[in-house]
């Protein structure tokens, strides 16, 4: 009989594991109240209550640790569009508000734009990241493809409005501070995904389409 039970993960390992958690988790609340150009080891090594040495055994470069701490961030930002063993997918009003208030306008949503933002200048971490972000890209606008359609029906179409609602939501966060209320910006929202409503639906399901 073969054995097919998970390798056992070693203390040491669990211990790195939790580690490398707690000094990302100590980047993101720095990149979110900070920025990405005032976010340094010293600051994260203060927030995260860890010596330098144990930063720099993990993450070699500032680059480094924020090129890790953004793919976290990335994956995390997949759990709206994934479709679940109960295939219970969200409406598409949903799926934009729920992106909204726990993925975007969260403190892990304002570490990834700083982090995007900061590509556009440091080499060093826009190298690190490009093929990683390339990735990401096509495995969220293929789950978003799986799970909804565009009402031409065309997945290119599909993926294209999903890739503007994405970049709405970035947009709206960096002009989150000039907006006049937090109820203006809650009814941009609610339009928004109005919008978005009328033209992406949900996909159905393979059993759906039999039954039609």
């Amino acid at each position: 009989m073969t054995d097919t039970a998970s390798p056992k993960i070693s203390l040491q390992d669990q211990r790195s594991q939790a580690m490398r958690t707690k000094i990302c988790r100590a980047a993101i609340d720095c990149l979110d109240r900070l920025g990405y150009a005032e976010t340094t080891f010293a600051k994260i090594q203060a927030k995260a209550n860890v010596s330098r040495g144990a930063i720099t055994h993990h993450f070699p470069t500032k680059q480094a640790l924020v090129a890790a701490t953004a793919m976290q961030l990335l994956s995390n930002a997949q759990g709206p569009v994934e479709r679940g063993d109960s295939l219970d997918v969200l409406p598409v009003y949903d799926l934009i508000m729920t992106s909204w208030t726990r993925i975007v306008n969260s403190s892990g949503g304002r570490a990834i734009v700083e982090i995007l933002v900061a590509c556009r200048t440091d080499a060093e971490l826009y190298q690190l990241l490009e093929d990683s972000l390339l990735d990401w890209d096509q495995s969220n606008l293929a789950l978003i493809a799986q799970s909804y359609t565009s009402v031409s029906g065309e997945r290119e179409d599909t993926e294209l409005l999903w890739s503007i609602a994405r970049n709405f939501l970035r947009g709206l966060l960096l002009h989150e501070k000039f907006v006049s209320s937090p109820e203006y910006l809650t009814r941009m929202m609610d339009r928004f995904a109005r919008m978005m409503e009328s033209q992406l639906s949900v996909r159905p399901t393979p059993d759906q389409e039999t039954q039609q």
